[in-house]
């Protein structure tokens, strides 16, 4: 059995510090003062669970272990309840590779396995490991069964592994295909679709919560107030200097976050490498692949940009607010996007022509009450809530809403286009935010078909997919033909076919 790392303790302290820093500077600084009891009390409580996370840091260190065969994975962990898991190589569908700061510091990284696997153990996850020994296990995780040696003792031979890391690195690089490298102006435009820049409007108001108890008093404050209002070239260029200052932040965060991105792929996997202070590089192996997915907000359709999503069978977990780890670059041209993707998995194609909603169709998602719209005008009629100093702006958001909900409707009916070929499908919907979702039919897992009271007067039906992911991915595309309802159901029964063609090609390599 072997330990992890031991600077995993002096990691988990780290982010025991990060996570509680808030909440100790709003206790012990900025309610330092306070006898309300809930503060006062509070403190304690603090002090108390900062002590016991720093006792439980330190022993499961000590009681956390971890081992490998030609097969598995064994966990062992628990204080007061022993518990051991066994992960099979096989289970692990995604790997990301994450290394911050504190690690590069010490010249180490982190190392995630994601799995199929359901509840609390469906990740093996190394918080702090060398380079060296993540280099190991990702061999040791892609290397086959028959393939793997006696391993009699499994110390010698991570020493003689490691040994040969740098040549093995040198030629797997050589078989990757790089497809994708975002430029200069790439990340520049990525800078303003993603609105990085609004992130200077928390930093004025930290600012201002700072520096208010410097400020004069009201009524001294409101003549300089005042004083500024009258001076317009002082305004233009506070107004210039805030502008500028918002877009520096928002280009010095995008640069952070999608610099030295690069996407790549050899014959069997995927690798997604991004970030310049938190490195990031994700791999997932192709035949893993339960589906695509293309995202388009408002604003990436205005400028003609997409986000396309690799869905598996793992759920892949990022940290903080950065970009999920299974995404490819959020910011593609369209047409690039889809070029991307028949690159990294000729199995799939987009298809280019795609059957629209009919008539009925739209007059069906006009007629559907929006339970959202009249739950919300019946807590305005029943609060009527002043705003602006318009006692009749109530209804005016109630109208506001209702236009908001019809907008987004025709925009879902003006997006939904569905197809299905030989073993794949393919639809667009959505209103303000419009998605586009590909499968093979041997990936959907289950379907079904629904009507509603109206659709039936209309003939339409909604169609439910259901693939492998976690939490289980379930796709629903409404008010399409009943026919084509009828006709998705016969395809989806001859599913049998690609499992036969699947096991002849198995057989045949």
């Amino acid at each position: 059995m072997m330990r992890y790392h031991p600077l995993t303790i002096l990691y988990r302290i780290y982010q025991l510090i990060k996570n509680s820093l808030i909440l100790g500077i709003l206790l012990f600084v900025v309610k330092s003062n306070s006898d309300f009891w809930l503060f006062e009390y509070g403190r304690y409580l603090f002090i108390a669970g900062v002590l016991l996370r720093l006792i439980y840091i330190v022993v499961s260190w000590f009681v956390e272990t971890y081992e490998w065969d030609n097969h598995t994975f064994q966990l062992k962990k628990g204080l007061f309840i022993k518990h051991t898991s066994t992960i099979p190589f096989s289970k692990i569908q995604n790997v990301t590779r994450h290394t911050t700061l504190f690690h590069k510091l010490f010249n180490l990284t982190s190392l995630t396995f994601e799995t199929a696997m359901d509840g609390e153990d469906d990740t093996i996850a190394f918080e702090v490991v060398s380079k060296q020994h993540a280099t190991f296990l990702l061999e040791l995780a892609n290397i086959e069964e028959e393939q793997l040696p006696k391993q009699e003792n499994k110390q010698q031979e991570q020493a003689q592994h490691e040994e040969e890391v740098n040549a093995t690195e040198k030629k797997v690089e050589t078989d990757h295909v790089i497809h994708f490298e975002p430029t200069h102006q790439d990340l520049l435009k990525a800078s303003f679709t993603s609105l990085s820049f609004l992130a200077i409007i928390p930093i004025v108001m930290g600012l201002y919560d700072i520096i208010g108890p410097l400020l004069p008093d009201s009524d001294h404050y409101q003549g300089i107030f005042y004083q500024i209002i009258d001076s317009r070239w002082l305004i233009i260029m506070l107004s210039v200097v805030a502008v500028v200052i918002a877009i520096i932040i928002g280009i010095v965060r995008t640069f952070s976050r999608y610099g030295k991105y690069r996407i790549s792929s050899s014959a069997t996997h995927i690798y997604i490498e991004r970030g310049l202070l938190d490195e990031t590089q994700f791999a997932i192996e192709k035949q893993k692949i339960q589906g695509l997915e293309i995202e388009q907000t408002l604003l990436k359709r205005i400028f003609g940009l997409a986000e396309v999503k690799l869905i598996s069978s793992a759920s892949p977990q990022s940290e903080g607010n950065a970009v999920s780890v299974n995404s490819l670059y959020p910011f593609l041209p369209i047409n690039r996007a889809y070029q991307l993707m028949e690159a990294l998995l000729p199995d799939y194609y987009v298809e280019e022509s795609m059957n629209r909603l009919t008539k009925s169709s739209l007059y069906m998602k006009l007629l559907k009450p929006s339970w959202f719209w009249i739950v919300v005008t019946a807590g305005l009629i029943y609060f009527k809530p002043t705003i602006f100093q318009m006692d009749a702006a109530w209804w005016l958001l109630s109208l506001l809403l209702l236009l908001i909900v019809i907008v987004n409707r025709i925009l879902d009916y003006l997006h939904t286009k569905y197809s299905i070929s030989d073993d794949q499908l393919q639809w667009w919907h959505g209103g303000l935010t419009s998605r586009m979702f590909i499968t093979k039919r041997r990936r959907v897992i289950e379907m079904s078909y629904s009507q509603s009271m109206l659709q039936r007067i209309f003939q339409l039906a909604s169609i439910s997919t259901m693939n492998r992911s976690t939490p289980t991915r379930i796709e629903t595309i409404n008010d399409v033909p009943l026919d084509f309802a009828k006709t998705f159901h016969h395809w989806y029964l001859q599913r049998q076919k690609d499992a036969i063609y699947q096991q002849k090609k198995l057989e045949h390599n």
